[in-house]
């Protein structure tokens, strides 16, 4: 009998440490398969590099140029990816400082709004600024300098890197937040040429009706290099810093953001191509 207990012990005992460790396997398992979160914003009213739109009978949902990149980003490296778009713009970045999100996509270098905010290199998009004109008189502009001579209007909804900001003050620009009174002022001689960034412009001109109508400087004025911003109290910040960091300098991403760019604008042009354009251009 005592040798039938020992046997029975020693049984239970076996059985008591195999489901122990089966649990704790099992338990790992389940850790190393639990997907992290991660949130994002953006530009909510700057498109084509941020833009939210809502749909008939949907939900508002984010729009940026970097949703293909980022959204290949958190599935390689298992996160699960959520837009926050849900705070004016300055409100988002304020929790992008306090780690409520982790990422912002598209902010400028050296731009007070940022301060506090991890730039990851290098930058793999620019938004350059340009001059629109009537296609009569954009022969009048052969340097910066021909348009101080000038009076000039801008949508005060542009997004500008500081330095661009404090450059502009050397120029006679007028401010208004409606792109259609904006190139109003244009077509009827209130203004001469119009500062944008170049696709911003090209998609509010395009969405106007009036893309054929008006000529952007063949240079850009300034060029403003966009990054990705990473908030330095986010929780997996080291994490997202260097894994961003490798990706961005893999020139396959690079040429692949920019060639989805030019054909985003390109399906902006074709998409406004029926559009009638308002009713101070002259037939």
């Amino acid at each position: 009998m005592t040798k039938f207990y020992k046997f029975t012990l020693l049984f239970l005992l076996f059985a008591l440490i195999s489901g122990a460790a089966s649990a704790m396997v099992e338990m790992k398992s389940d850790k190393n398969d639990q997907r992290k979160g991660l949130k994002v914003t953006s530009f909510l009213d700057y498109p084509p590099f941020g833009e939210v739109v809502t749909s008939e009978y949907s939900l508002p949902k984010m729009q940026t140029i970097y949703n293909k990149f980022i959204e290949d980003y958190a599935k390689d490296n298992h996160y699960d990816l959520s837009y926050i778009i849900n705070k004016p713009y300055k409100n988002l970045v304020m929790d992008i400082l306090r780690g409520e999100i982790d990422l912002i996509l598209g902010i400028y270098y050296d731009t007070s709004i940022y301060n506090g905010i991890e730039y990851v290199y290098p930058s793999i998009l620019n938004n350059p600024m340009s001059a629109v004109m009537l296609p009569n008189r954009i022969g009048e502009v052969h340097k910066m300098d021909d348009l101080k001579n000038l009076k000039g209007g801008m949508d005060s909804r542009e997004h500008l890197a500081d330095y661009v900001t404090k450059a502009m003050k050397n120029y006679n620009v007028v401010y208004t937040d409606n792109s259609e009174e904006l190139y109003r002022k244009l077509f009827t001689g209130e203004i001469d040429y119009v500062f944008t960034s170049y696709y911003y412009g090209i998609v509010q001109t395009s969405r106007l009706g009036i893309r054929r109508q008006v000529s952007f400087s063949k240079q850009s004025l300034w060029d403003m290099p966009l990054f990705i911003g990473v908030s330095k109290t986010a929780h997996y910040r080291k994490s997202l810093f260097s894994t961003l960091s490798k990706m961005l300098q893999n020139p396959k991403y690079k040429e692949d953001l920019q060639k989805h760019l030019i054909e985003t604008i390109q399906n902006v042009e074709r998409k406004n191509i029926g559009v009638v354009p308002p009713a101070f251009i002259k037939k």
